[in-house]
């Protein structure tokens, strides 16, 4: 079985590394960007099973980044300003707010949790 593809996109090297490495080790594919533009490029690319994004972002914004990723695709927007994203979980179905700082167990759960119950998800994690 295919794992589930993670678009990760964070520019802080020391958090997206982290994120990264965790999300892996709990049976995700992961690719990261550090820039939205970068993102966008990815997204291009590929469509992901679910994204973890920051909203703030050098060259770009974190909110382009989660309104390219088509619903019901998951997005989990983390922010150390939660008003930032409250806008973005009322327009967006299927994105969850995770504040900084945040428990690597509580958003690999919450990601296993959302891509299980979204609408015509193709890929299981263990």
């Amino acid at each position: 079985m295919e794992r589930p593809f993670v678009l990760v996109v964070e520019d802080e090297a020391g958090v997206r590394d982290a994120l990264a490495k965790f999300l892996g080790l709990h049976g995700f594919e992961v690719r990261v960007a550090e820039t939205a533009d970068a993102a966008l490029d990815i997204l291009a690319e590929r469509r992901p099973d679910a994204a973890v994004v920051d909203l703030r972002l050098p060259q770009g914004s974190g909110r382009d980044v989660v309104m390219s990723i088509p619903p019901p695709t998951p997005v989990i927007i983390f922010s150390a300003v939660p008003q930032e994203s409250e806008r973005l979980e009322e327009l967006r179905p299927n994105t969850r707010l995770v504040q900084k700082p945040f428990s690597l167990s509580l958003l690999a759960g919450m990601l296993k949790r959302m891509l299980h119950h979204a609408p015509g998800s193709r890929r299981a994690v263990k």
